[in-house]
């Protein structure tokens, strides 16, 4: 009967080793994950947008067209969202979240993780960048900037207006001449 309980209590001690050896393992991995979390910058409309290409009456007038294939964020989600505004311009963010087969909310909730906005403001603001562009180095009409955009032909000076704070004839005129009459621009 002593073997048998110095048998138990020779097996316990091994089990008990075991288990603290596993539990400092445990702490020691709980240690290195409390390290300093990676901040990544987010990924604005700026830093992905590459400016205008070319123009030509022969490529005709879409937004994918006029403008440079978007700079690299090295995130392929946010890369795709991009580059689906640039060929496709200004609809809302629910059309956007369905082409990328995600729920409206969770497209919403990545797209402010990665980038720190909404995704309704994200849209807008790649398009006021392009809108920008489009107005300091072209002479496109308004209307036809609009339709580039994939605006109505009212709703895109309402846009330019709302978005920069200055009507797009100012900001054109401003641009083009090199006036600087207390507005405020990027």
């Amino acid at each position: 009967m002593c073997t048998f309980i110095k048998s138990q209590d020779r097996h316990f001690m091994k089990m008990l080793n075991f288990i603290k050896n596993r539990l400092n393992l445990i702490e020691k991995q709980a240690k290195i994950n409390q390290m300093t979390p990676v901040h990544y910058p987010p990924i604005t409309p700026e830093t992905v947008y590459a400016g205008l290409a070319e123009i030509t009456a022969q490529k005709g007038n879409r937004l994918s067209v006029v403008t440079l294939e978007n700079t690299p964020s090295n995130n392929s989600y946010m890369d795709l969202f991009a580059n689906l505004v640039r060929q496709h311009g200004k609809h809302p963010a629910p059309y956007y979240a369905k082409i990328l087969g995600a729920s409206p909310r969770a497209f919403d909730g990545a797209i402010r993780c990665m980038s720190g906005i909404s995704a309704h403001d994200w849209i807008n603001e790649y398009l006021r960048l392009v809108a920008c562009d489009l107005l300091e180095h072209t002479k496109l009409t308004f209307k036809e900037i609009g339709h580039i955009l994939g605006f109505s032909s009212s709703s895109f000076s309402q846009f330019f207006q709302a978005y920069q704070h200055m009507q797009p004839y100012q900001y054109r005129s401003i641009k083009q001449n090199n006036w600087n009459r207390g507005y405020h621009f990027d």
